[in-house]
């Protein structure tokens, strides 16, 4: 019964209404139309309908003085709607944006908070100078309003308009109230606070000290956790990872009063808490403490896999960095990290990379399940899951590295191998030779492999990937008593030489060399010259010149036979670990988009953040001054380095581009030259444009079309 309530009451609400009404068209002259009429009603459908277009995409800033005209009302979501068009088209029109400012200083003293808090709101996100320059009163007076729904406002306020003007915002002083918002008895207020101060922090460190913000604000802000929303307390907890305990009291202090919250429903909130009982971890006293710790994070970890699968696979990157640096954390909770049916590759993936770094090698019985575990999976139909649990497979082997059980391995591969996949093979040859590199003395096994992989048919079709042909002409190249009929594969890979990639290339040049003597024909001449004329990477023709010099200098068999007795090292583990240095970074950078790519924020990217934050606020003469300067900066940088004689002319060349490069700038720039349509070329996108700029460089002056300014403006 309720739709059909709602359809009576729309009903009855249509047919007592006096005003007129505005159709879904959205043409300009009906809004026009709608948004002068007498009618109030009329007026507010106008204004959401002008809304509408809007968030369409449609332009509607021709109708910026009549939305104005609006904004005095006393109704809050009229008042709102004109709110958000004047944020989104004050830019358009910055000189009427004066005619509101009354407005909203009127509104920043409304009695009701939420009139406050959009007029304070509207302000800082106006990018007009003109409307900045009035907002210290209301900003201020919203810092001290006694609504703490005002207060967490208007502290983000402050980093929009650090963001917008950073002089006039230092300027004002309002930094100096943001600080003194730390100490507020509002936990938003003091969230809204870090999270204002932090992005100042990362535009400008010298702005505001925010370590020591931090650091004397420690109690305030543990204080505040508990009665917080879920972003404030992610917010406060980031906050308190950056904060280095003095004593081992203090550490002690801070882990007892965020574990309550490894408990949380959020899974932010979790890894946000274990970011920070990591960064205290270790300054506490080890013993019963540590392993106590130890313990609830191990829960809160396993409580984060019943979570749907997107977050599950967030999750599980941040446990992949634990397990980094506290590798029996979760040893015993292997079956949580098992495969489901229902279970999305990604997710997959993610967890075959978990169990085998989880499972302790000295168990047996443990590396005897996951074996089996690993078998099943190996069998799915996804090539992808089936590839990475084939590697899983030699991880395993490998890491309990024991030759009963690698040849246990050996035989489910053998196995798989017989089920006649071919998109399997290049696998198994991968994970086969890595079993293979950690057991090189067996001599049973490196037999057995051997005529595995010698029974294949032409090896150079059935292979596809680079690191497969690798491993198999490494093979051949350490092994060639075991294999029957050595030289057609050799010339089989020989022919197709200059269609393989890097790795295969090096493979077959370093093996044809070890084995140059047990070769037929001229293999070795013409691997050689095809290796030095054919290929254009560096290292494998640099490789093939070190090689020829070396075989044509007198007296070379020493050398020689040195070259062709060298072996492979021996693999003690193929799984991928990070350095000190890394690891610690992103363990302080858990539950951010840092720890899923595995790649730390590090201060030369918060210099390129801090970079594009510039470029956004500069007008267009701003930028033509950094784009020539950043071109004269490259003078000297772009030059190679050259010991000849002809270095001076090179330098002096080199200047002289640069100098055309700022000479066709400065023509881009002009704009009082009349324009000259070229009718053969018309740019679409910003590479052609600069294309035909680069083209037409003698006559650039007479040829620039009002198209190449547009591809420049586009580029900002």
């Amino acid at each position: 019964m309720a739709p059909l309530d709602k359809k009576i009451k729309k009903f009855l609400k249509n047919s007592i209404r006096v005003a007129p009404k505005i159709s879904d068209k959205g043409e300009l002259a009906e809004l026009r139309t709608g948004l002068v009429s007498q009618y109030p009603q009329t007026r507010k459908d106008a204004i959401k309908q002008t809304i509408k277009q809007m968030t369409l995409g449609k332009d509607v800033s021709t109708l910026f003085p009549d939305v104005l005209k609006n904004i005095a009302t006393n109704d809050i979501e009229q008042k709102k709607l004109v709110y958000l068009y004047v944020m989104n088209y004050a830019e358009i029109h910055p000189e009427l944006c004066i005619l509101v400012v009354n407005t909203f200083v009127t509104d920043a003293q409304d009695p009701n908070p939420l009139i406050r808090c959009m007029a304070i709101r509207t302000m800082s996100m106006i990018r007009v100078d003109k409307i900045l320059e009035y907002i210290e009163t209301p900003l201020r007076k919203t810092l001290q309003d006694d609504n703490p729904y005002v207060r967490k406002t208007a502290v983000i306020c402050v980093a929009k308009l650090f963001q917008l003007n950073k002089e006039l915002c230092i300027e004002l002083g309002v930094l100096e109230d943001l600080s003194n918002a730390l100490g507020d008895e509002n936990p938003m207020v003091i969230a809204n606070a870090i999270a204002s101060l932090a992005e100042i922090y990362n535009l400008d460190e010298s702005a505001v000290p925010l370590p020591t913000l931090i650091q004397s604000h420690v109690d305030q802000f543990l204080n505040a956790l508990n009665e917080c929303t879920e972003w404030a307390r992610v917010t406060i907890l980031t906050a308190l990872s950056e904060y280095r305990a003095a004593d081992s009291l203090e550490a002690q202090n801070i882990i007892d009063r965020v574990t309550a919250h490894l408990q949380h429903v959020n899974p932010a909130v979790v890894l946000a808490t274990i970011k920070v009982i990591i960064k205290n971890l270790g300054i506490i006293d080890g013993g019963q403490k540590s392993d106590l710790i130890m313990k609830k994070i191990s829960s809160a970890l396993i409580s984060l896999m019943s979570t749907p699968p997107e977050l599950q696979y967030v999750a599980l990157k941040n446990i992949r960095i634990i397990l980094e640096k506290y590798p029996e954390i979760l040893t015993k909770e292997l079956r949580i990290f098992y495969i489901k049916f229902n279970d999305p590759l990604y997710v997959k993936l993610e967890k075959v990379e978990i169990l085998i770094r989880l499972v302790d090698p000295s168990n047996l019985k443990q590396c005897t399940l996951l074996l089996n575990e690993l078998k099943e999976y190996s069998m799915e139909f996804d090539p992808e899951f089936v590839s990475r649990c084939i590697l899983g497979l030699s991880q395993l082997g490998i890491k309990y590295s024991d030759e009963r059980f690698i040849q246990k391995v050996l035989d489910i591969l053998v196995e798989l191998l017989e089920s006649g996949q071919d998109s399997i093979k290049d696998d198994c040859c991968i994970a086969m030779c890595n079993l293979l590199r950690h057991c090189p003395t067996n001599a049973s096994m490196s037999k057995n492999i051997c005529s595995i992989l010698n029974s294949w048919v032409s090896p150079v079709t059935l292979l596809q990937q680079d690191t497969a042909k690798c491993n198999y002409i490494w093979l051949m190249g350490e092994y060639p008593q075991y294999f029957s009929t050595l030289n057609d594969k050799i010339d089989e890979f020989v022919e197709n030489f200059s269609a393989e990639s890097t790795l295969t290339q090096t493979s077959l040049l370093i093996t044809v060399v070890k084995l140059h003597n047990s070769l037929k024909g001229s293999v070795l001449q013409t691997v050689l010259e095809a290796a030095t004329h054919e290929t254009s990477e560096i290292d494998v023709r640099d490789m093939a010149m070190i090689y020829w010099r070396c075989l044509s200098i007198d007296d070379s068999s020493a050398l020689v036979s040195q070259l062709c007795n060298l072996h492979a090292p021996v693999i003690n583990s193929t799984i991928d670990s990070f350095t000190p240095e890394v690891l610690e970074k992103l363990l302080s950078q858990l539950g951010t988009i840092s720890s899923v790519y595995f790649k730390p924020m590090d201060d030369s990217m918060r210099k390129q953040l801090q970079h594009q934050n510039v470029i956004k606020g500069k007008h267009f003469d701003e930028l033509q001054s950094l784009a020539k300067n950043e071109l004269e900066s490259k003078n000297n940088d772009d030059i190679l380095l050259d010991f000849d004689s002809e270095s001076v002319n090179q330098n002096t060349s080199a200047q002289t581009q640069n100098n055309n490069l700022l000479s066709d700038l400065d023509d881009l720039f002009d704009f009082g030259a009349t324009a000259t349509p070229n009718n053969n070329s018309t740019p679409g996108t910003v590479t052609e444009g600069m294309k035909n700029l680069s083209l037409n460089n003698d006559a650039s002056k007479s040829n620039t079309t009002s198209s190449n300014t547009e591809d420049l403006l586009n580029l900002f």
